[in-house]
Formats: C-alpha cells, sequence, structure tokens
C-alpha cells in the first residue's frame, strides 16, 4: 500500500513538473513572440516615419518647383501640386501622398493677435456669417474665446457662459489649435458647425495674419469681401473654381470689379484679407505596408521660393 502511495506521488510530481515545465515553455514561446513582433511593428513604424519624411520631401519639392516655373508667384486649382501621388511602391511599401492648400479658409485667429481685435477681420466675418445666414453674434463669442479678459463682447460669452455647461469648462484665452474647437463656442450647435466649417480654419498667426487666395475662394467668401460685390460678380470672379490672378492688381482690374468704387477705395483694407498665393497647406502621407496602413498629417508653410517647412504634425487631417 505504502509502495503505491509513494508511486502515486512520484506520478503526481512528475505532472506537476511537467505543467511546469510546459507553463515555462509556453511563456517562454509568448514571450519570444510578443518580442518579435513588438521589434517587426517597431521596425514597420520606423520604416513609414522613414517614407513619410521622403515624401514631405517630394511635397516641397513640389511647391518649389511650381514658383520656380513661373514668372509670377501665385497658385490656382490648376497648379501641379493638387494631383499628389498614388500607389507607388518603394521598399515593399506603397506610398500616397497629397497636398490640399488652406487659404481659400478664414483664419479664425486672425480675429485676435497679440490680444488685440482686427478690426479689419472681424469685419470681414461678420459679412460672411450673415452671407452664410449664421447669427453675427458668433463673432464676438469666438473672439471672448480667444482673448484673455472675462469682460463679454456685446454678442460674446465668456467663462461664466460655459459654466453651466455639464461638465463645465473655461475659455481658450488663446488661439485655436483646431477649427474642431469651434464646437465649444457657445451658440454653435452641431447644424450650425456643419454650415461654417467649410469657410474657416485655424492657423498659427506668430508672424501676424494669414492672408486667403482669392484664386481659390469660394463665391461667398468673394462677396463677404466688400459689400459692393454681388453675388452674380463673386461668381464671375470665381470662375467655376477656375480664377488665376497672377498679380491683386489683375482683380482689381477684372470685369465690373474695375469699376466698384467701394472695391477700388478699400484696396489697402482687402489686401490686409487677400493674395494670389497659398502659403499654408496640408500634407497628408500614407504608408501601406503589408496589411497595415500608416497615416500622419502636416500643416506646412511656405517660403517665398514655394518651398514649405513644417509647422505641426498630427494623426488627424487639420481640416474638419
Amino acid at each position: 500500500m505504502v509502495k503505491h502511495h509513494q508511486q502515486g506521488m512520484a506520478l503526481l510530481m512528475a505532472l506537476v513538473m511537467m505543467a511546469i515545465a510546459v507553463t515555462l515553455v509556453a511563456g517562454l514561446w509568448y514571450n519570444s513572440r510578443l518580442t518579435m513582433f513588438r521589434n517587426y511593428n517597431i521596425q514597420q513604424n520606423l520604416q513609414a516615419q522613414h517614407l513619410s519624411q521622403g515624401l514631405l520631401l517630394w511635397a516641397s519639392d513640389m511647391l518649389e518647383k511650381d514658383y520656380s516655373e513661373s514668372e509670377h508667384n501665385y497658385d490656382n486649382h490648376a497648379d501641379g501640386w493638387h494631383q499628389g501621388i498614388q500607389g507607388i511602391v518603394v521598399e515593399q511599401a506603397v506610398l500616397s501622398g497629397e497636398l490640399t492648400g488652406l487659404n481659400h479658409l478664414f483664419n479664425v485667429n486672425n480675429l485676435v493677435i497679440n490680444n488685440e481685435v482686427s478690426d479689419v477681420h472681424l469685419n470681414y466675418f461678420t459679412r460672411l456669417l450673415t452671407a452664410l445666414n449664421l447669427d453675427a453674434n458668433v463673432a464676438d463669442k469666438i473672439i471672448d474665446w480667444m482673448d484673455q479678459d472675462q469682460e463679454p463682447r456685446p454678442g460674446g460669452a465668456e467663462d461664466f457662459s460655459y459654466a453651466a455647461e455639464s461638465p463645465p469648462y473655461k475659455t481658450a484665452g488663446g488661439p485655436f489649435k483646431h477649427v474642431n474647437e469651434l464646437r465649444f463656442i457657445a451658440g454653435i450647435d452641431e447644424a450650425q458647425f456643419n454650415q461654417l466649417s467649410p469657410y474657416v480654419t485655424a492657423l498659427p498667426v506668430n508672424q501676424g495674419p494669414t492672408l486667403m487666395n482669392i484664386n481659390t475662394l469660394p463665391a461667398v467668401m468673394i462677396k463677404a469681401l466688400d459689400t459692393a460685390i454681388s453675388e452674380e460678380l463673386a461668381l464671375r470672379i470665381y470662375q467655376q473654381g477656375q480664377a488665376s490672378f497672377t498679380r491683386m492688381n489683375d482683380f482689381y482690374e477684372y470685369d465690373d470689379v474695375r469699376f466698384l468704387q467701394s472695391v477700388q477705395e478699400n484696396k489697402q483694407i482687402i489686401n490686409q484679407l487677400v493674395d494670389v498665393k497659398t502659403q499654408h497647406l496640408q500634407a497628408r502621407s500614407e504608408v501601406a505596408i503589408d496589411e497595415h496602413r500608416y497615416q500622419q498629417y502636416m500643416l506646412l508653410q511656405r517660403y517665398n521660393t514655394g518651398a514649405a517647412r513644417v509647422l505641426m504634425r498630427a494623426p488627424i487631417p487639420f481640416l474638419p
């Protein structure tokens, strides 16, 4: 009986030791596989970053070439850099990239620079809101969101207006980082945001106000440049998206624009709003490796030569 008991205990111990050995082997195998996949993912990420940098160099070269091949530095919808690249195979990866100009949009950060309200941009934005059938008081609310005081403008809203929200929050007291922040502005619901967002952006203003591109502005934004510009004239200026003014003087001499006394008298003001160049762009890069896709978005600013530098990188688009 004792002998059988000892044999049973020995068998049990052998099974326990085998179970421990199998567990250790399985653990080692799992950790080995985990390390292998981790290293593989790190390698893929590094490769994707490397190839994304190559796409950025392509974008900068395209933008620089655009200006070097033209007598005048101007941009419109016909520029070659709009075409992007699709499905280029490099290093067993598939690359795609595209550039999207941002100067066909109004930069909300132009409303407040160095905590000072820009009347030129406020007046323009108010006209744009009216043309879009939106509440003009939205302009005051956006200014209150960015300024550093707690004194509400006539149609504005400061911290106390947002304290009643659930959860409560405060105004930013500085420029917008992304246009999606407009969703937090009092008086802008989802429907109004969707109505406004195709016409606005949020760009850095460290070097002063940004300019819109008259060649890429939608007709409603052209109309908002001056009260004398009719909807019909704005559509003619827009030319179904084919406008190609090489200088601002070409715009002032265009069609009936040259007969509009208000526009001719307000050239100095209009020149603070628009130009003929696209100086800010969104670059999107996509690197496909095996079944994985790596996307990155970059906010670019062009030099006078046309070449660009990166202002910001993000995993999501800078457009809403």
